[in-house]
């Protein structure tokens, strides 16, 4: 039967034209399609309640939102016309109202649109499925070249490949760099969970997934529960009734498989020879589609740690980087990072765990102590069950784990080689970001520090020299008061009183003199610069010292000068028997007296001191020490060799 359009008159297959609106109506899991030209409607499947206005042929791509509208209180109904200028064909399709029209469908709609003119025309002398494999060819290469997601692809493979053979279901499953073979988002249309929980060993027996991967071969399984009896479960929770594997090769490399699914029939060899034409259209969109977008997560992953070390560089604190932290984490797909610091346990968190706590005991499974890599998973076991996986990095600064870098992502997907290289960079960055503000804090203190000697040198400099002054003025006009005047009197009482308040003013002054000075001294222990002097000692010389500290730090507190005078006679000591002891064992001892006096005795086992006497430096030192209230002694060990004996008391 012929219909007039415009100057053309098109023969149309109405078998072929109500076939297309059931296929559509399955695939796009809709109430009602229909397909309409500019004078009539040509086929309908459903009871559809509304009918879209004709409309011009439409060039959009494939990717661009379909117009959804409202009808009545129960349904949502959209119209897009195909793109072809001699059929302009439009279809119309209703979905109950509550339907959710993703992104992959609303491809599938444009899809389809596109290839009815493939399906119905009868009279352009080529065969219909010729047509199709052009058309479906044309889709996934379009799409190959513009979709922004897996699942929007999977929209066009399911339109391209189901039109061909009289299917309504398709999927893809690809190698993973773990020798997984994972199903993808999109195909057969499951949720994300049902395809998180969706993969196959390559090297499993009896699953079509790794028997057509490994043997190049198509399979048909037209009754799945005993052609591939392996994983029952699987078959009925993606709602396969039959199925046919198709194998998906590029370059001469295995990438995958592609499938198709539930024919009003069983699948025939002529069915898979359809089908096989499209496959390396499909495996090579598939390729493109993946590739673009792991180029665009690495470019994503490569800014976010960028941006966090210039904000390092700028002096930004570890609480600055929380931004791009999350950023990173959006760019893993991942439901939560967690930095946790080894010091105080201090956290930042990005994203939330809490939720999943239960199940993977995420947030307490943290170990900020641990220098490896530490990866914790749980695959999923049955359909649809929750699987998730974690990474724990350590953040290392100059050897030492300084904090640990956590990400959890649900449902289960393996973090890939890329994403792991990209997590250690980012580890590194904070490695960098922790130096910085360490780096700003002590730079902070210092300037503190400074601050503070300078406002005491000040004080001592000048206000208490005028006070001294004043006081001696004071005490020469008390002086100077006439003997004949009695005690009581009032000029001597209050040239008194005046004294006694400068006396104590220049009391309150020292003391705060004495605290800032107390308080701009580097806050570390005496131990702690013991310990830096031995290791200074130690790579200058590149030799082993031995520490021995038998009261820790229940030593008498040295602070200022006399800590400073400690300390270098320390370093004098030790390099003298770096120096002239010989091949020895040098060792250094800092203990307590019950006196309340702190011993320091560096000790070696060398050449020893006969007829020696102490040189100018140990000299210098002693004297210096004697000026502190300490005192030093150069004497014989007691094993041979020397020792240095230094004695001081608290402050």
């Amino acid at each position: 039967m012929g219909r007039l359009i415009g100057p053309h008159r098109v023969e149309v297959d109405h078998t072929s034209a109500l076939r297309f609106t059931k296929i559509a109506a399955g695939m796009l899991r809709a109430r009602a399609v229909t397909l309409t030209d500019p004078s009539s409607i040509v086929a309908s499947w459903g009871a559809p309640t509304v009918v879209g206005p004709a409309l011009g042929p439409d060039s959009s791509p494939l990717r661009v939102p379909i117009p959804l509208q409202r009808v009545g209180s129960d349904a949502t109904v959209t119209t897009v016309a195909g793109g072809v200028l001699e059929t302009p064909y439009s279809l119309t399709v209703e979905w109950p109202a509550s339907t959710e029209v993703e992104p992959r469908v609303q491809v599938m709609t444009r899809a389809l649109a596109r290839s009815a003119a493939a399906v119905v025309s009868a009279d352009d002398g080529a065969d219909a499925e010729e047509r199709l494999v052009v058309s479906g060819g044309g889709i996934l290469a379009e799409l190959g070249l513009t979709a922004e997601s897996v699942e929007e692809l999977l929209g066009g493979v399911t339109a391209a490949l189901c039109l061909l053979v009289g299917a309504t279901a398709a999927g893809v499953a690809v190698l993973t760099d773990r020798n997984f073979l994972q199903v993808l988002p999109g195909s057969f249309g499951a949720s994300r969970e049902l395809i998180g929980s969706a993969l196959v060993d390559r090297t499993e027996v009896a699953t079509s997934t790794a028997e057509v991967f490994r043997s190049g071969r198509t399979m048909l399984a037209n009754h799945p529960e005993v052609d591939i009896p392996r994983f029952p479960e699987w078959v009925d929770a993606f709602g396969v009734e039959r199925l046919m594997t198709m194998p998906m090769i590029v370059g001469g490399e295995r990438l995958g498989v592609c499938y198709v699914a539930n024919p009003p029939g069983y699948f025939t060899p002529a069915h898979a020879g359809l089908a096989e034409r499209l496959t390396p259209f499909v495996a090579a969109a598939v390729a493109q589609v993946r590739q673009r977008l792991e180029m665009q997560q690495r470019e994503h992953l490569v800014l976010a740690t960028e941006r966090a070390a210039q904000a390092s560089a700028a002096g930004t604190d570890m609480a600055g980087i929380a931004p791009h932290l999350d950023g990173f984490r959006a760019a893993l797909s991942c439901q939560t990072a967690v930095l946790t610091f080894r010091d105080d346990g201090h956290r930042v968190v990005c994203g939330d765990a809490r939720p999943f706590e239960p199940e993977t005991g995420f947030l307490a499974g943290i170990d900020a102590e641990t220098a490896g890599l530490r990866t914790a998973m749980r695959r999923p076991e049955r359909p649809g069950a929750f699987g998730w996986v974690s990474t724990q990095v350590p953040v290392i600064v100059d050897g030492e784990v300084r904090a640990t870098l956590a990400l959890l992502r649900t449902p289960w997907v393996p973090f890939r080689r890329h994403e792991r290289s990209a997590i250690r960079k980012m580890a590194d960055t904070v490695a960098l970001a922790w130096n910085t503000d360490r780096y700003l804090q002590e730079q902070a203190a210092a300037a503190r520090m400074t601050e503070r000697s300078r406002i005491a040198d000040d004080i001592h400099d000048r206000v208490a020299q005028l006070l001294f002054a004043g006081r001696l003025s004071l005490q020469n006009l008390h002086e100077a008061v006439p003997g004949g005047l009695p005690a009581d009197h009032g000029v001597r009482r209050h040239a008194r009183r005046a004294l006694e308040l400068v006396d104590r003013g220049d009391r309150e002054l020292r003391e705060v003199i004495h605290h800032l000075a107390e308080t701009a001294e580097p806050a570390r222990s005496q131990v702690e610069g013991l310990c830096e002097v031995v290791a200074e000692v130690e790579q200058q010389f590149g030799i082993t010292i031995r520490v021995d500290l038998p009261d820790g730090d229940a030593v008498p507190t040295l602070r200022g000068a006399r800590r400073a005078a400690v300390l270098g006679a320390a370093r004098e000591a030790i390099v003298n028997a770096a120096k002239h002891a010989g091949p020895c064992t040098i060792s250094v001892v800092f203990a307590a007296r019950p006196s309340g006096v702190a011993v320091l005795r560096v000790v070696d086992d060398g050449v020893g001191m006969p007829g020696s006497r102490p040189g100018y430096g140990l000299t210098a030192i002693r004297r210096r020490l004697m000026e502190q209230g300490a005192s030093l002694v150069f004497r014989a060990g007691p094993d041979g060799g020397t020792e240095v004996l230094i004695e001081a008391p608290a402050n």
